[in-house]
């Protein structure tokens, strides 16, 4: 049993294709990550202008058990990122050695810690999906076999969830008084006009940098970094997808949500041609959405301006989608928790659980 450096496109080639080997029973699997693992291994993102990636895997006897990569993020000066982690079971040994390398490596670089299941950056994916193994995975949200857990016990681990409500159940009645008052006070709400998506964008990452700057594992975007991550499903949003808050015209928060795409996509396939066509001639029904981000100014939490963003989506969404997914929440995160929590009479509940891991060197 050895570990090996990517050196070449093969080696890249076979380090993409590995997931096909882990998941070729599975038919539930929808392929999301691919795409954004091959963008980093060949070096082909805005992202790897402040950051360095090492992509690894372990073999035996000519046959892969594990791979990762290794990300050094100049902006997170004190930790390497293990990303884009697949293994197959039984294969402990071979996670013990990217763990050790891992390690190594962070030493010789001076890091205090390894951060195992953040894939590069909170807006691409964090987290092995922890429970509800039995259903299809949600777009945007993580998705891998049920022992991925047992391989890092003895970390520390970091707890997050998402949340669900039907729908049927949810309406802004309750709110009213309140939507009444935050209208008042000059808070406006629009969807993104995608027809000058650049401007649109460069709002979002404003956004993004200064709301969620306090988060665990946050480190500030770019523009160009943000364009990268829209760029693969640009076609398959609309601008109400993208919905701003304004304050005397000034953007103070956002939210983002979309349609489960994966709703559209075979075993083991992911977004492109063939599910677009079905998603714009509705050939493909989909009954659920993901709110991916909510975020607003510090300066404006506790004004009701997340309830605008809800009343809102509510008037688009209503009518089209049985169940709605938003998440994910990372266990500390009271305010978004409170949230949930605030909707339980609607039926709103805590739902699928994720786990990522931190090792101190």
């Amino acid at each position: 049993m050895k570990l090996k450096y990517l050196s070449t496109k093969d080696d890249l080639k076979k380090f993409i294709g590995f997931t096909k080997e882990v998941y070729r029973d599975d038919p539930l699997y929808r392929d999301a990550m691919s795409s954004i693992a091959q963008m980093f291994l060949s070096k082909k993102t805005a992202y790897l202008e402040h950051a360095r990636v090492y992509p690894v895997w372990v073999e035996n006897n000519g046959g892969m058990l594990a791979r990762a990569a290794f990300i050094i993020d100049y902006k997170q000066e004190d930790m390497l990122i293990v990303s884009f982690f697949e293994a197959k079971r039984d294969a402990q040994k071979a996670v013990n050695l990217i763990i050790s390398e891992a390690k190594k490596l962070a030493e010789k670089k001076g890091l205090k810690r390894i951060v195992i299941g953040l894939d590069a950056h909170l807006n691409y994916r964090v987290g092995f999906l922890a429970s509800h193994f039995n259903e299809t995975p949600t777009f945007g949200l993580a998705y891998n076999p049920d022992y991925y857990s047992s391989f890092f016990s003895g970390c520390r681990e970091y707890n997050f969830s998402s949340f669900s409500v039907e729908i049927d159940r949810f309406n802004m009645e309750k709110e009213k008084p309140i939507l009444s008052r935050i209208k008042q006070k000059g808070f406006t709400f629009r969807f993104a006009d995608l027809s000058r998506l650049d401007r649109e964008i460069e709002i979002y990452t404003y956004l993004n940098n200064l709301c969620f700057r306090d988060h665990l594992w946050w480190a500030d975007r770019t523009v160009k970094e943000d364009l990268e991550l829209f760029h693969p499903f640009r076609w398959f949003l609309k601008g109400e997808n993208l919905i701003f808050a304004e304050k005397e015209g000034q953007p103070i928060g956002m939210m983002l949500w979309y349609p489960d795409f994966n709703q559209l996509l075979p075993q083991g396939k992911g977004l492109g041609l063939k599910a677009l066509v079905q998603y714009k001639m509705g050939l493909g029904k989909i009954d659920k959405f993901k709110i991916a981000e909510i975020a607003v100014g510090q300066k404006y939490q506790g004004s009701g301006a997340v309830l605008g963003f809800f009343d809102l989506l509510y008037s688009v969404v209503k009518d089209k989608y049985k169940i709605c997914e938003a998440g994910w929440v990372e266990e500390n995160n009271i305010k978004s928790r409170s949230l949930g929590i605030r909707w339980e009479d609607f039926g709103c509940q805590e739902y699928k659980k994720f786990k990522a891991y931190e090792v101190l060197i």
